[in-house]
């Protein structure tokens, strides 16, 4: 039987021909990342005497709250600029959000990458193993230079049929972790296969691999043809996906779009992990030219990258955005999650293409987060509704 894409690389690591489901194995990653969200708490956890194994792996990124926005920004950030002065350590500030940097300029198929982040799964979408560690954990892969891990099972998850106009993978991936749950794929690894995967964009992909590990799972691939012994197999079809939009509170809840008319917004986010790339820009460009942002709402747009900001500049995104009314800020992962940018207060509703919608994660606990695509949320901004007609 052929192995599955994570036994293909447990194997390739260990250099062996073959490994077992439950064997455990020593990773020496391809990259670790450290960040300021997570990651930098794990530098107060490193032995000074034992220092860091192996520098040439470890990348260190500002993206969280840049500028700093908070004297415990500052100190985090500090601390991580003399970590990586103190060890020689590749930094990097100013240049967009952590994962998509690693994409663009780093990950090549059967890498392993490991961070603190809730989203490391999305390097799958280049055939990458990405890996969330505990903070804990990560000290001690940077002081010893590997970590154990037992071989988990994989769930194969096949796509089929074709996604509506209007309709876009994060749609699709909040209605799927609504049903799986939040524990629906417990340390399992997530292959997305199928006929459907032809029709996907490297954005799609990278949405549906960004989010999986939402159900529990470890991590997530984009595998077009299905191979290896799955422990499971489910299948979607894409074509029965509508404009979805993930309640407040947890990302296990979601409603049709349509289903939430006349809840009115204060605030929209647009970029992030799953928001902040060119497509998604162009399509909010395209619903908000020649319009004007409802009097009473803010709308924020965050590019993933410098370089998805310099190709939104070429192409007169920007120039559509300011027009419209909206706040453009600098590349990073700005309103996603508890920073300084664009935070919402008591009451008041924002709605993002961020990942989390936690009570006070953008804002006060008595703010409110709903989750939707840029199309959605573009429209919100111009009605001031979360849908209407």
């Amino acid at each position: 039987m052929e192995m599955t894409l994570v036994e293909k690389i447990f194997a390739k690591v260990t250099g062996k021909e073959k490994v077992s489901l439950g064997e455990v194995v020593k990773i020496r990653p391809s990259y670790i990342m450290i960040n300021d969200g997570e990651g930098h708490k794990c530098v107060d956890l490193i032995n000074k005497t034992k220092g860091v194994a192996n520098k040439d792996n470890i990348i260190v990124i500002l993206d969280h709250d840049i500028p700093a926005g908070s004297f415990d920004s500052a100190a985090n950030q500090k601390k991580l600029i003399d970590f990586s002065k103190e060890y020689d350590l590749k930094f990097i500030q100013s240049a967009g959000i952590g994962y998509q940097i690693l994409l663009d300029s780093y990950v090549k198929t059967g890498d392993i990458i490991v961070s603190c982040g809730t989203h490391n799964s999305i390097f799958g979408a280049k055939g990458a193993l990405g890996l969330n560690l505990t903070v804990k954990n990560m000290a001690t892969l940077l002081m010893e230079g590997s970590i154990e891990m037992s071989v988990p099972e994989t769930v194969n998850v096949v796509l089929k049929g074709t996604l509506e106009t209007g309709v876009y993978a994060s749609d699709f991936i909040s209605k799927m972790i609504s049903e799986v749950g939040i524990d629906g794929f417990d340390g399992k690894v997530i292959e997305f296969t199928g006929d459907a995967i032809r029709y996907l964009s490297l954005n799609d992909k990278i949405v549906l691999c960004s989010m999986i590990t939402q159900t529990g799972a470890v991590s997530g691939f984009i595998n077009e043809i299905a191979k290896g012994n799955y422990a499971k197999t489910c299948e979607y079809d894409l074509a029965k996906v509508t404009p979805t939009v993930t309640m407040p509170g947890d990302l296990y809840t979601t409603k049709p779009a349509l289903e939430l008319k006349g809840i009115t917004i204060q605030a929209g986010f647009i970029g992030g992990c799953n928001g902040g790339r060119i497509e998604d820009l162009r399509i909010a460009a395209d619903i908000l030219k020649g319009k004007r942002v409802k009097l009473g709402v803010r709308l924020m747009i965050g590019s993933v990258s410098n370089a998805v900001y310099l190709q939104a500049m070429k192409e007169g995104l920007i120039e559509t955005f300011l027009a419209f009314g909206a706040q453009v800020t600098n590349p990073g992962c700005a309103s996603c999650k508890s920073t300084s940018i664009g935070v919402v207060g008591d009451d008041e509703i924002l709605i993002t293409t961020g990942s989390h919608n936690y009570p006070g994660c953008v804002g006060t606990k008595d703010s409110k987060v709903y989750i939707a695509s840029a199309a959605v949320i573009a429209n919100a901004a111009i009605t001031g509704y979360i849908y209407k007609k």
